[in-house]
Order: C-alpha cells, then structure tokens, then sequence
C-alpha cells in the first residue's frame, strides 16, 4: 500500500475555510484521533498537526484538498453528493 492509500483509511472528515486558504483534515490513527492543519496563502505555506511530517506538500483548491507524500502518491480529498470523496494515485 502506498503512504496515500494508508493515509486515506485515516482521514474521517474534512472542513475548509470559505477562500479556500485553509483546511483541517480530522484523523482516526492507530495512535489516537486528531487533525492535521494546512495553510496557503500569500503570508504562509505550511503544515502541522498529527501526521504533517507524512506529508511533503499540499495543494487547496475550490473544495477539495491534494496531498503529496514522501513516496510520490498523492490523496485527493473533495466533497460528493455532500459526502467526503477520497481517490489516491501510487
């Protein structure tokens, strides 16, 4: 399994912010529950929180969130039909 694949199977859900400059991605991991906080803007570039040093780096857009990992698989995380819609490629 990829780091993507791996990472999809924690996420539980997703919200951002209305400019689309930032994002919290809620986390269900073996080792307990949290979120992870990702910022783009013309000030910052960053993430932190539980899980950040999996991810190398990130992309916000209209409603969905992309993220790269060390191995070069990337989680695209949007909204369906009002429900949270994962795909990954290795």
């Amino acid at each position: 399994m990829s780091r993507a694949q791996v990472f999809a199977l924690w996420v539980s859900r997703m919200a951002l912010n209305r400019q689309g400059t930032e994002a919290q991605v809620f986390l269900r991991t073996p080792l307990g529950e949290g979120f992870l906080y990702l910022r783009s803007d013309g000030f910052a570039h960053f993430v932190q929180g539980l899980a950040g040093e999996e991810v190398v780096d990130f992309t916000l857009g209209r409603g969905q969130v992309i993220l790269r990992f060390q191995d070069g698989s990337t989680l695209t995380l949007g909204r369906r039909f009002g429900q949270l819609a994962k795909t990954w490629t290795p």
